[in-house]
């Protein structure tokens, strides 16, 4: 075989191997790291417990505010994702609980923009739904954050209340 055959045939092999193993590579890191192949943490990492809540109870109070066609996707209750307690690596941002709450426990999507990111959709309901001044905002342990949740860490503890507002009033 002439080397150009060999090389090609060497590359060959590796795009073969690097196909065959990459179905199994989450498994293969998680056993040679030991870090956890959800959330990246590692079992040295510190955890902490949190709580998490989604709420678009404002617009019910503003129903007029809003197309028919959105409220009929809303909880009647006003609560998207009821007060969740998670276990998160200590230190993780607020947006980061907020999508693991949303996607492995409501099951619903959360749409962010710019960066740091800014929360633009949570399930169905959107910035701008209810209005131009509406949308999502969030408080921990009661005190409204104005730093991105892409920058605002948790801590053991932390009660993160999500929720829609229609005014800044």
């Amino acid at each position: 075989m002439n080397k150009k055959r060999v090389r090609n045939l060497v590359i060959a092999l590796v795009i073969l191997a690097a196909l065959l193993i990459e179905p199994f590579w989450g498994s293969i890191k998680s056993a040679i790291t030991g870090e956890d192949t959800e959330t990246g943490a590692s079992p040295e990492v510190e955890t902490v417990t949190c709580t998490i809540a989604i709420s678009c109870q404002a617009v019910w109070g503003n129903t007029d505010m809003v197309e028919q066609d959105i409220l009929d996707l809303l909880p009647e209750d006003g609560w998207i994702l009821r007060e969740t307690e998670m276990t998160v690596p200590d230190g993780t941002p607020v947006l980061q609980v907020l999508q693991w709450a949303a996607d492995e426990v409501a099951g619903i999507p959360v749409v962010t923009s710019g960066t740091p990111a800014f929360v633009e959709r949570i399930g169905d309901l959107s910035n701008g739904d209810a209005g131009d001044v509406s949308g999502w905002t969030y408080t921990l342990n009661g005190e409204s954050i104005m730093e991105s949740a892409a920058v605002q860490t948790v801590t053991q503890d932390d009660e993160i209340v999500w929720a829609y507002v229609c005014t800044w009033d």
